[in-house]
């Protein structure tokens, strides 16, 4: 797969379900001209919930699209998929989404997430938690590419965290999010400056224009 970005601003679309402090981060970095993207559009799977008030108070279009509010699964990611082709993206961010997207979202749109560990270690919900368990010394995060598994999508940047003496749950997490937010902001920047290939597992930044 390659992806080209023109030399306009790409068009991103972010997905989120909480305080949206990814979202945020995205937001600042986006009214930099030469950050080469444009939030079009935020979307979520719940009303009420400070991602979106984050990206009201920015002027940015959002819309809410509930699971239950459909009869299923498959029904919902039709509908997801097509407010997602109404805002024409050219990534799709899940920042703090808590949803897994199904076939038709996968197909039509490249995804980017965040991951608090150095994938494939620690997938899933509690990443920090189960890390903390494992008795590492060393984790951190990952930006990765979207697939129909958990966690289980192509790399494309990781930076690692150290564990430190006396390290909770709540405290190597805040520092992870740090990090995350940073990592997040360049990634997305490049990919929508420089595009993207994928070869099998390898995410390369960067085409021939």
């Amino acid at each position: 797969m390659e992806c080209t970005v023109s030399r306009q601003a790409a068009r991103l679309v972010i997905l989120v379900s909480g305080s949206g402090t990814n979202l945020q981060a995205l937001l600042d970095a986006v009214s930099d001209d030469g950050y080469g993207a444009a939030i079009v559009a935020v979307g979520a799977d719940r009303d009420g919930i400070e991602g979106l008030a984050r990206a009201e108070r920015a002027g940015v279009p959002t819309f809410v699209e509930r699971v239950k509010a459909h009869p299923s699964r498959e029904a919902w990611d039709e509908a997801l998929a097509s407010r997602l082709a109404e805002h024409r993206p050219d990534l799709v961010v899940s920042a703090g989404f808590m949803k897994i997207l199904g076939p038709r979202v996968l197909k039509e749109n490249s995804i980017v997430n965040t991951h608090p560990a150095l994938l494939p270690s620690f997938p899933g919900a509690h990443a920090v938690r189960d890390a903390l368990a494992y008795g590492v010394k060393v984790t951190g995060c990952t930006v990765h590419l979207v697939d129909a598994g958990v966690d289980t999508g192509p790399v494309i940047a990781q930076e690692a965290v150290e564990v430190l003496p006396g390290d909770d749950e709540s405290s190597l997490h805040e520092r992870i999010k740090v990090v995350e937010r940073r990592l997040l902001v360049q990634t997305v920047g490049r990919m929508a400056r420089e595009g993207f290939t994928v070869t099998g597992r390898e995410v390369s930044l960067g085409v021939t224009r």
